[in-house]
């Protein structure tokens, strides 16, 4: 019986996967078809409207090559000779397309001394190539028609030596991609070993090497890059690469409620090419790592896409053909289990993603607090003196350190990025990639008169200005996931740790900006968060909600309350700012003053979700600030739960507590204690319930804990040798890492 149904479910799940691969087919075929139907008046279209491309000259239509390489697949899959025809049709009449051009076009650039070349656009060359391959042999190419071909294929191949831009990054790869199918189709052709030396020169270094660049659509643009590369060089032994299976697993934890992976840098909101190209990457890992969470991911990607109820374009066509190749009919998928976590960790991906599930109706925050890092010099230095890239973190990266990229409840979108650039080589004052873009804090020097609006003061050229940044901690603890990250501005030299305190009963966000000024100066501190709607206002908060983003309707049923419980000498506003293509709200918080080295400043933002139906006056008083021993040394709040009352107290000068004396341990309990309510610690992060029973409490980083004067736990005395000062041994305490416990009054 065991046997039997062993095998009942074995036939169910290669079923299933069939059923997939069959479902990816189908849609491949149906986004052919409304392709070549619309392939004559697309022609004609790009004819009336063709303009030359700032970054490559003639600018040879995407469209049909995209088309050509669906239906290059789709014979290659299925040897119906209608599909090489076509294909045929396209890649023969495309080099005609030059014909738009006057006589003497190939004056206008050096790249073109040997002739305009039918393609120069390198993301459109590897389809070009590949589809060339497929149906070489199909006996619809006439051996006058080969030799046309390779010849318009050759002057596209040789055209990247002009520009064999190098990194690892996704530019890099694409050339690479193209070169080595180049290579694969035209074996025999004098330039052959030239452009296999490229492709390996270009591919290497990302096939060892972490990527440069930090944002969603060009991960994915790399990645698919990076695999078709390895696959047509025989590179197989890449996925044995602990590089290859990170970036996989990495992708997977980001993906949000609307089963996508978000937006972050130069990328679209919900793109359907950049999500696409996704679920193939995730198909390619299945396959290879027999993983189920990928094949997971591969499959609620593709059908939250497909529940937009549209056809497949052309160029998502094209990707989704190595989808189908790339499925492995025997995983099957399964749901992650895992809940807020850093993803995957605080040197290559610095994310750290706040959720209570994997469901469309979980709660999801992601921060972002990446920065330029230290890997990869040579490659980022190179770009930076190669092309216009001054708004840019390298690579096509945003000023977006610890700032808050998603924030999704129930469906709804609460908080978003400010998707890709508007213009080249940015919008104005660098849209939509400078700091002030993002839901984080914004430091300028100089004071703000009262008079000016907090955007026109901030706004400056755009350049991208290098920070630095750390995560300082992370925790799941019993009742709150919390996070603490820093960014370090040496230029402006101040730095900012933010601690994000994910309330899970409550369903909030508590989130506390600590900075310290590492240069006295006159500074203007701002907390920015944005918004479509504004449904209230009051003197610290702001009741708020997103309808739609580019041309995107999204669900209306939750809005945003954002409460500023801390208002010593700060104003609060909101002004019109444009992001993601539609007209939006910049909403702040804001302060300037004369701070000497050494000062500290506080802002503390607290985050809502709640039905748009719901009345918000509840909320005016769930969070209040406490006062605290040591003011703008640290931060207290109480939250009010009903018949529980619950305290946070985040320590916001992390070095009160170290003596001055070079002596181990340093940390004294005399130094850093914080007094605040009915309690006393030294901990860099506590939050405790206090109920009718007793009180249950988590500590991070802590020596003691008191209520009432009452120890509820304490670091236990040990004899600490080996004096730096060569002072006898002393007795000492040490602290402990994080402690939990529940004590009944």
């Amino acid at each position: 019986m065991r046997t039997l149904l062993i095998t009942y479910s074995l036939l169910f799940f290669i079923v299933s996967a069939f059923a997939q691969k069959a479902l990816y087919l189908e849609e491949i075929k149906k986004a052919a078809e409304k392709g070549w139907a619309e392939y004559p008046a697309s022609i004609e279209e790009w004819k009336r409207t063709h303009q030359p491309s700032v970054l490559w000259g003639y600018n040879s239509p995407g469209g049909p090559i995209y088309l050509a390489g669906a239906l290059g697949f789709l014979y290659e899959e299925t040897k119906e000779r209608k599909y090489a025809e076509r294909a045929a049709r396209i890649l023969m009449e495309y080099g005609d397309l030059r014909k738009m051009l006057p006589h003497d076009y190939w004056r206008t650039r050096p790249e073109y001394e040997k002739g305009v070349p039918p393609i120069s656009n390198f993301f459109i060359l590897p389809p070009y190539f590949r589809t060339y391959l497929r149906i070489k042999n199909s006996g619809v190419l006439t051996p006058e028609m080969l030799k046309r071909l390779e010849h318009d294929m050759a002057q596209s191949a040789d055209f990247i030596f002009y520009f064999p831009e190098w990194g690892t990054h996704n530019r890099s790869m694409l050339r690479a991609e193209a070169l080595q199918y180049a290579v694969l189709a035209m074996p025999d052709h004098p330039q052959a070993p030239q452009w296999q030396q490229m492709a390996k020169v270009l591919g290497e270094d990302n096939v060892r090497e972490w990527e440069v660049e930090d944002a969603t659509g060009y991960h994915a643009v790399w990645l698919m890059a990076l695999y078709s590369y390895a696959e047509a060089a025989g590179r197989t032994t890449f996925f044995n690469s602990p590089i290859a299976k990170y970036y996989l697993h990495y992708f997977v934890k980001l993906i949000s409620p609307n089963m996508w992976v978000p937006a972050f840098g130069d990328s679209h909101w919900w793109s359907g090419l950049e999500g696409l190209r996704f679920v193939a990457i995730f198909e390619k890992g299945a396959s290879v790592y027999k993983d189920a969470e990928m094949k997971w991911a591969a499959k609620v990607t593709f059908d939250s896409y497909k529940k937009r109820g549209e056809i497949l374009g052309v160029g998502e066509a094209y990707y989704m053909s190595d989808a189908y190749r790339w499925t492995n009919e025997s995983v099957q998928p399964k749901t992650p289990s895992s809940g807020s976590q850093a993803v995957l960790e605080d040197v290559i991906g610095k994310k750290i993603v706040f959720r209570n599930g994997w469901n469309p109706n979980s709660t999801y925050l992601l921060l972002n607090y990446r920065d330029e890092g230290d890997g990869g010099w040579l490659y980022r230095e190179y770009l930076r003196q190669t092309i216009s890239v001054e708004e840019e973190k390298m690579h096509h990266g945003h000023a977006d350190e610890n700032s808050i990229a998603l924030l999704m409840s129930k469906g709804s979108v609460l908080l978003n990025d400010a998707d890709y650039r508007n213009d080249l080589p940015s919008g104005p004052y660098g849209a939509w990639r400078q700091d002030y873009f993002h839901n984080r804090i914004v430091a300028r020097k100089n004071k703000r008169d009262p008079k000016q609006g907090v955007l026109e003061f901030v706004r400056n050229s755009g350049a991208y200005r290098p920070v630095r940044t750390q995560k300082i901690d992370f925790l799941n603890l019993k009742e709150v996931d919390m996070s603490r990250t820093r960014l370090i501005d040496e230029t402006l030299g101040y730095q900012w740790d933010r601690t994000i305190t994910y309330v899970k009963e409550e369903d909030l966000f508590i989130v506390v900006d600590g900075i310290k000024i590492l240069q006295g100066d006159y500074y203007t501190f701002t907390n920015f968060w944005h918004t479509q709607k504004v449904f209230a206002r009051g003197e610290n908060f702001f009741d708020v909600g997103m309808d739609s983003i580019t041309s995107l309707q999204l669900p209306r049923d939750r809005a945003l309350f954002i409460l500023f419980p801390e208002t010593y000498a700060k104003s609060i506003g909101v002004e019109p700012i444009s992001r993601s293509h539609q007209p939006e709200q910049a909403l702040y918080q804001t302060i300037s003053s004369q701070y000497k080295a050494g000062d500290t400043e506080i802002f503390v933002t607290i985050l809502i979700p709640h039905d748009r139906k719901e009345e918000i006056d509840p909320y005016l008083s769930k969070v209040r600030m406490l006062p605290v021993s040591t003011p703008y040394k640290s931060v207290a709040l109480q939250i009010q739960r009903g018949s529980k009352v619950s305290i946070l107290n985040v320590k916001i000068d992390l070095e009160m507590e170290v003596a001055r004396e070079n002596i181990r341990p340093r940390y004294l309990y005399s130094l850093g204690k914080v007094a605040f309510g009915d309690f006393e610690t030294d901990a860099h992060y506590f939050f405790a319930t206090v109920g009718r029973e007793g009180i249950s409490y988590s500590a991070a980083n802590v020596l003691k804990v008191f209520y009432r004067g009452t120890p509820l736990m304490e670091a236990r005395a040990n004899l600490h040798s080996l004096q730096l000062d060569g002072a006898p041994d002393r007795i000492g305490f040490s602290k402990w890492r994080y402690w939990e416990d529940e004590v009944r009054k």
